[in-house]
């Protein structure tokens, strides 16, 4: 049996207070954006102003929210997408990517598909799997830890897990892991088939977009001995394979992109270097859906 070595609680009351400065979100200057009566996403005062000046005949004000009405979910979805490509054209945010998510409602169910990049402005809520790679060695447990991209456009050269990325449009759980497994490690999908149900992690954090609210799946892996990721798609600059005090010292240093680092915390948790009654332990079981 792999011996478990703590991190220890002074590291664990800082990794607590970065993570909780990280995911804060004082919304109360925010509204909540309903479409048709639904409320599925977060304005700040900017979009807010944006929606009132570019669509005020669909725009019907209640209290502290707002409501876009439109004739049904297909025309909600052209409204917004033609009204996000005129804000990317005119330069009012960046990053457009031509992939789309789904826009879910409280049950899960899926309304319509909308462009990826709309989902921060409109602070809606995404889904993303992520993979922590483990691989255990005479009694050591160390994870695979990804490089991300220099040319990434969020978060450039910052620490990732083994895999991340976004559910597309229309694409399960299982599949998403196994595309971004292979696009993003060139894990077979052997590794990545028949995974128990993932953890759910929410994600929440005032960005320069907007909103950050992500759905976060997560899968622990076990990376044969031996075995080295390589990346397909560009995404991710290198791979390292590091112990577990050396990722605590790149997370209390500010390498490792956020989600990432609630991610690998999670998986942690889940193998007992965190204490699950500990105040860092509590916090992180707090963020599961």
């Amino acid at each position: 049996m792999t011996p478990i070595s703590p991190i220890s609680a002074a590291q664990q009351r800082d990794l607590l207070h970065f993570l909780q400065q990280a995911f804060h979100a004082d919304l109360s200057s925010w509204q909540r954006l309903h479409l048709n009566g639904q409320a599925l996403g977060y304005l700040n005062p900017r979009w807010q102003q944006q929606l009132q000046a570019d669509i005020p005949q669909l725009l019907h004000t209640h209290g502290n929210s707002v409501d876009v009405q439109t004739r049904d979910w297909l025309h909600c979805a052209d409204v917004l997408q033609n009204l996000g490509r005129e804000w990317f054209d005119l330069g009012l945010f960046s990053g457009w990517r031509n992939e789309r998510f789904d826009v879910r409602d409280d049950q899960g169910t899926a309304l319509f598909a909308l462009e990826r990049a709309l989902f921060r402005p409109l602070g809606m809520v995404s889904q993303a799997v992520h993979l922590n790679g483990f691989m255990v060695e005479d009694g050591d447990t160390r994870m695979w830890i990804g490089k991300r991209s220099p040319f990434k456009a969020v978060d450039p050269d910052k620490l990732d897990n083994l895999v991340g990325g976004g559910v597309a449009s229309g694409e399960s759980l299982q599949e998403a892991c196994a595309r971004e497994g292979f696009e993003e490690a060139g894990l077979d999908a052997t590794l990545t088939a028949h995974q128990p149900t993932p953890r759910c992690i929410y994600s929440q954090r005032v960005v320069s977009r907007g909103l950050h609210r992500e759905h976060l799946f997560v899968y622990d892996l076990h990376i044969p001995s031996g075995m080295t990721p390589e990346n397909q798609d560009g995404e991710v600059a290198d791979f390292q394979l590091m112990d577990i005090p050396s990722i605590v010292d790149a997370m209390l240093t500010g390498r490792f992109m956020n989600d990432a680092m609630l991610v690998t915390l999670d998986g942690l948790l889940q193998r007992g270097f965190i204490t699950a009654g500990s105040d860092l332990g509590t916090w992180l079981l707090a963020q599961r859906c």
